[in-house]
């Protein structure tokens, strides 16, 4: 299964974190049922000041909770899981990247784009 990790921003509730508690059970126990594996979760902040006020579902927002999830799951998966977040009125915005199609392709060093030959010392004449 390939690795792939969601960046998300979600509302801000100030009363409770619940509806971020919410958001991360769901889509953990879609990947869960589903044969995936959570890999990794990261809290980047809480009541954070966003960039810009962004627009979703008709209200605008200008604070919000971010937050990072590492998984294994199938594309087939993954699609749902898009769904889910599109149709979640909780969810500002969030990015799916895949990060390598099986985890030992992360251990691989990254080729570099230009390679250089090793630069000879200057000849004496």
């Amino acid at each position: 299964m390939p690795l792939y990790e969601l960046f998300c921003i979600a509302v801000h509730n100030p009363a409770s974190s619940v509806n971020l508690r919410s958001v991360i059970n769901s889509l953990s126990n879609q990947i869960h049922t589903t044969g995936g594996v959570v890999r990794d979760m990261k809290n980047l902040g809480i009541n954070l000041t966003l960039p810009q006020r962004m627009r979703r579902m008709r209200q605008y927002h200008e604070r919000g909770d971010h937050f990072t999830m590492t998984f294994d799951t199938s594309p087939i998966v993954l699609k749902r899981l898009d769904e889910t977040l599109r149709r979640d009125p909780s969810i500002i915005r969030w990015t799916l990247l895949k990060k390598a199609s099986k985890v030992k392709d992360l251990s691989k060093p990254l080729n570099p784009s230009i390679e250089f030959d090793e630069i000879e010392a200057p000849r004496n004449l």
